[in-house]
């Protein structure tokens, strides 16, 4: 027998839409704070002024893998704590947001190009990292180094618009 229609339904969406309305600013604001807390944290580690088991490790990772990308990418976690914690909530772009990814990924390429794409310098964590050396090396074999680097040159202009919105303008 099912109940009838004007019983509420005890689900779990229902629960979780509960919640949010009595916790989720709480929520959201210890979020924001963890985030914010942990990307200074981590700028901190990845600048050698301090350590842990943990962090260590994440500082390593990112050096390596993204070299003054991570700093970057820091940026990002932090400021997603700093809208976590504001009050007005606007609406989101995702495509501006895809476009300013895209042009985070290739500004690591454009590191490694402008010290010579060197893997020494990329295993040493400068420049774009291993991932901004791969990006050029493989740029580079598909296409001549200048057409190669032009064509990501381009491409970093042309997310670097969509992502502020510069179209419109």
């Amino acid at each position: 027998a099912e109940p009838p229609p004007s019983a509420p339904r005890n689900d779990w969406l229902e629960r979780l839409a509960r919640f949010n309305l009595r916790f989720g600013r709480f929520v959201r604001d210890a979020a924001g704070v963890l985030l914010i807390a942990f990307a200074l944290m981590s700028l901190l580690a990845v600048w050698r002024i301090t350590d842990g088991a943990l962090l260590t490790p994440f500082a390593n990772l990112l050096t390596i893998w993204f070299g003054w990308g991570g700093f970057l990418i820091l940026f990002a976690i932090g400021y997603i704590g700093y809208s976590l914690l504001r009050r007005e909530g606007g609406e989101i772009h995702w495509w501006r947001l895809l476009a300013l990814e895209l042009a985070s990924l290739l500004t690591l390429g454009l590191f490694a190009v402008s010290q010579g794409n060197d893997l020494i310098r990329a295993e040493s964590g400068m420049d774009g990292g291993r991932l901004g050396w791969g990006m050029i090396k493989l740029a580079w074999q598909l296409m001549s180094e200048p057409v190669g680097t032009l064509v990501i040159l381009l491409l970093w202009i042309l997310m670097v618009m969509t992502g502020f919105g510069l179209w419109a303008k």
